[in-house]
């Protein structure tokens, strides 16, 4: 039997996306257990999926050509399988190491682009801005250009330790950090 989502637990879907789970909440009239969980690319899409779909396997006659079992699959139980498969392990660090591609751009020289321009533009208005609800719209709409070296320096600014699992992760660990603080200061200036 499989484990039950977490939240904060990060899952791969079998059309290879990444997610974090937010919650397991409860259907008020059902009962029924549901999966909410946010999308780590695109515009950060939160979404519900009842327990039971979300914990099945993927329907292998629909879907003949994936490799993955379940529909959703937990990130550390892929890499366990991975380290205990060398075959697997290649070819998961491919996988990963395309979504990175696929994620910044098709163009080589993107990297060292965004390490010249390093503090200029967006990231320079990150650091500018006033509040939290701004920095997070700034990471949003540029999280495909934040280099290696501004994704460390704004972890460190918030003294937060980055997991470099995955970028996209990282990022949304910051995204969720800032809804947090924003959350923790409302209900402060509540009282």
């Amino acid at each position: 039997m499989r484990e039950e989502p977490k939240p904060g637990e990060f899952y791969r879907h079998f059309k290879n996306k990444l997610y974090q789970i937010v919650a397991v909440a409860t259907h008020s009239e059902t009962r029924e257990k549901l999966v909410i969980y946010q999308a780590l690319y695109g515009e950060y899409g939160v979404y519900a999926r009842p327990m039971d779909m979300f914990m099945s396997e993927v329907d292998k006659e629909k879907y003949s050509d994936v490799k993955q079992k379940y529909r959703f699959e937990r990130i550390e139980d892929i890499a366990k399988e991975s380290k205990s498969d060398k075959a697997s392990d290649s070819k998961v660090i491919e996988q990963d190491k395309k979504l990175k591609e696929d994620s910044v751009s098709n163009d080589n020289t993107l990297k060292t682009d965004k390490d010249a321009d390093f503090g200029k533009g967006y990231f320079i208005e990150f650091l500018e801005a006033d509040d939290l609800s701004t920095k997070k719209e700034i990471l949003i709409a540029n999280r495909e250009l934040i280099s290696e070296r501004e994704l460390d320096t704004i972890y460190e600014i918030y003294g937060l330790k980055r997991r470099k699992i995955d970028r996209d992760l990282d990022i949304a660990d910051l995204i969720g950090y800032f809804d947090m603080q924003q959350q923790y200061e409302g209900k402060r200036l509540r009282k």
